[in-house]
C-alpha cells in the first residue's frame, strides 16, 4: 500500500532541475569543440542553419549573443536549454501522473538521458537548440485548452518551431503520442476518448509539418535530407539502415549492464501484457475496443521505426548517434511499462527504476571522459604540428599551407581504449566525422595561414621535409602541404611490443 505523499509541481521541477544539471555536467567539464563547433567558432557558419531549414537555431544564437554571428558563448545556451528541458519534463510527468513521486519522475527522464542523445549534446552550438526542440514538442503534448481548436493551433505552432530547430525531433513527438495512447489504456479510459486524442495528435502533426513547409523549409538549400531513395535499391537501403540501427541499439547492452537491460525489458514486457487486459475492460463497444487493441499492437513497431525515423528514406547515407533521437520515445515507453509492472508486483519495487537511470548517467559520464581524452589528444597533435611549423627554418618563407586530412574518419584514442573496449557504443557516439585533428584547431595555436586542401593537389614526387608519426609536411615553392597520416597503431597500452 502506498503511504507516501505525492510531490507538488514545485518539488517536481526542483527534482528535474537538479538531476538535469548533474547529467549535463560532463559536457561542461569537457568543453570540447565537437566537429561543427570548430568551424562555427571561427564565424564560418554563414547561413548554414538557415540553408538546412533550421532558421530558428540561427535566430536563437543571434538573440543569445546579441550579434549576427556565431560567437561561442558555451555553456550559457546549454544551461538555458537544460533549465527549459527540466521544466518540460516536469510538465510531462504531471501530464502522466497527477500526484507523482520520484519513481514516476524517472519514467520521463529518458527524454534527456536517451543514450543516443549524447551525440546531440556533444555539439556546443547545435545541442542546446536540439534540447529546445524537445521542449517545444513536450509543451505541444502537455498544452491543455478547453477547445480542440486551440489545442490544435498551439500544438501546430510548437511542432513547426521544433522542426525549425531540428527536424529529426519529430520522431520524439510521434513516440510521445504512442506513449500517451498507452497511458490512456493504462487509465482504462473510453475507447472513443483514446482514439479521439490520438486523432487530434495526427492532425497536430500534419498541421505542424505543413506550417514548417510553408515557412522555414522555404529557406532550404542544402538538400542532403531530401527523400531521394528511389529505384530498385530502395528496399535494400532501407533494410540495411534498419539493421544498422538495431545493431547500434544492441551495443547499449554490455557485460556490465546486461542483466539490468534484461530485467528492464522483461518487466516492460510484463507490463505490456498486463495493460493489454485493460483494453477489454474499457467502457466501450466491442468495435472501439478492437481498434484500440490493433493500435496497441502497432505501438511497438512504430516506436522501433521512430529510432532512425526519416533517416531510413533520406539521401544522407551516414547514421550517427544524434540521428537516433527518436529512441527517447521508446525508452519512455519501456520505463512506463516497467513502472506499471513493478507497481503491481509491489509498490516499493518501482524504486528499482533508479538502476537503469544510473546506468544512463554512468554512460554519460564515461562519454564525458572520452570527450576529454579526444580533446587532450587533439590538443597534443596541434601542438606537435605548431612546433614543427614554427621552429623549422624550411617553413620560414612559406606563405601558406594546404591541410589535407586523413582519408578515413579516425577515432584513435589510446586513453579511452579501456572504456571503449567495455562499452563499444562510446566510439559510435563520437561519430566517424570526428577526425584526429581538424584544420580549424590551428588558429588557436597561432597557425592562421592553413587552408583546406585535397590529395590531388600534392605532387607525388615531392619528398617530405617533416615525416612524423602522425603527419608529413611538404614544401614546393612558397606553398606547403600538411598531410595527416592514417593511424594504424594499436590503442591498447597493455599490448606486448613487437620485439623482445
Amino acid at each position: 500500500m502506498n503511504h507516501e505523499a505525492g510531490m507538488d509541481a514545485r518539488q517536481v521541477q526542483v527534482f528535474f532541475l537538479v538531476v538535469s544539471f548533474i547529467y549535463i555536467y560532463p559536457f561542461v567539464h569537457a568543453d570540447y569543440a565537437y566537429i561543427d563547433d570548430s568551424w562555427r567558432s571561427l564565424l564560418l557558419a554563414d547561413d548554414a542553419w538557415r540553408n538546412q531549414g533550421r532558421i530558428l537555431l540561427e535566430f536563437l544564437h543571434r538573440v543569445l549573443t546579441f550579434s549576427s554571428v556565431t560567437v561561442n558563448i558555451f555553456p550559457l545556451p546549454l544551461f538555458i536549454s537544460t533549465a527549459a528541458m527540466a521544466w518540460a519534463m516536469s510538465r510531462l510527468t504531471l501530464h502522466y501522473f497527477p500526484q507523482p513521486q520520484i519513481p514516476a519522475c524517472l519514467v520521463v527522464l529518458p527524454l534527456l538521458c536517451n543514450p543516443f542523445f549524447l551525440g546531440n549534446l556533444s555539439y556546443q552550438y547545435d545541442g542546446p537548440g536540439m534540447l529546445l526542440a524537445l521542449v517545444a514538442l513536450v509543451y505541444g503534448i502537455t498544452f491543455n485548452a478547453q477547445t480542440a481548436l486551440m489545442r490544435w493551433l498551439v500544438a501546430t505552432v510548437l511542432i513547426a518551431i521544433a522542426l525549425s530547430l531540428y527536424q529529426l525531433t519529430i520522431t520524439v513527438f510521434i513516440g510521445l503520442c504512442a506513449v500517451e495512447f498507452v497511458a490512456g489504456v493504462k487509465e482504462v479510459r473510453q475507447a472513443k476518448a483514446v482514439l479521439s486524442q490520438l486523432g487530434q495528435r495526427v492532425l497536430q502533426l500534419i498541421g505542424g509539418a505543413v506550417l514548417y513547409f510553408c515557412t522555414a523549409y522555404q529557406f532550404v538549400i542544402d538538400h542532403r535530407g531530401d527523400f531521394q531513395i528511389t529505384g530498385p535499391e530502395r528496399q535494400h537501403i532501407v533494410i540495411e539502415k534498419m539493421l544498422f540501427t538495431l545493431d547500434k541499439v544492441s551495443l547499449l547492452s554490455t557485460a556490465g549492464n546486461g542483466l539490468v537491460c534484461l530485467a528492464l525489458l522483461t518487466t516492460a514486457a510484463l507490463g505490456y501484457l498486463m495493460l493489454s487486459k485493460n483494453i477489454w475492460n474499457m467502457p466501450s463497444r466491442t468495435a472501439g475496443k478492437s481498434i484500440v487493441a490493433i493500435l496497441y499492437i502497432g505501438v511497438i513497431p512504430v516506436l522501433i521505426l521512430c529510432i532512425p525515423g526519416a533517416m531510413l528514406v533520406v539521401a544522407e547515407p551516414n547514421l550517427d548517434a544524434r540521428n537516433f533521437i527518436g529512441f527517447a520515445g521508446g525508452l519512455v515507453f519501456v520505463f512506463l511499462l516497467s513502472y506499471e509492472a513493478l507497481g503491481r508486483l509491489g509498490y516499493s519495487l518501482r524504486w528499482l527504476l533508479i538502476v537503469p537511470v544510473l546506468c544512463m548517467f554512468s554512460l554519460c559520464y564515461a562519454y564525458g571522459q572520452v570527450l576529454v581524452a579526444k580533446k587532450e589528444l587533439e590538443s597534443a597533435m596541434g601542438h606537435y604540428l605548431a612546433y614543427d611549423l614554427s621552429s623549422n627554418k624550411a617553413f620560414a618563407t612559406i606563405k601558406g599551407f594546404y591541410f589535407i586530412g586523413p582519408m578515413t574518419g579516425e577515432n584513435w584514442l589510446p586513453r579511452a581504449h579501456g572504456a571503449i573496449t567495455h562499452a563499444p557504443i562510446l566510439r559510435y557516439f563520437l561519430s566517424n566525422s570526428s577526425v584526429l585533428l581538424r584544420i580549424e584547431f590551428l588558429p588557436r595555436l597561432g597557425i592562421n595561414n592553413a587552408r583546406p586542401g585535397r590529395r590531388e593537389m600534392l605532387d607525388a614526387s615531392l619528398v617530405p621535409v617533416v615525416d612524423g608519426k602522425f603527419y608529413q609536411i611538404y614544401v614546393t615553392g612558397d606553398k606547403g602541404y600538411i598531410v595527416m597520416k592514417e593511424i594504424t597503431d594499436s590503442e591498447d597500452f597493455t599490448e606486448p611490443l613487437p620485439f623482445q
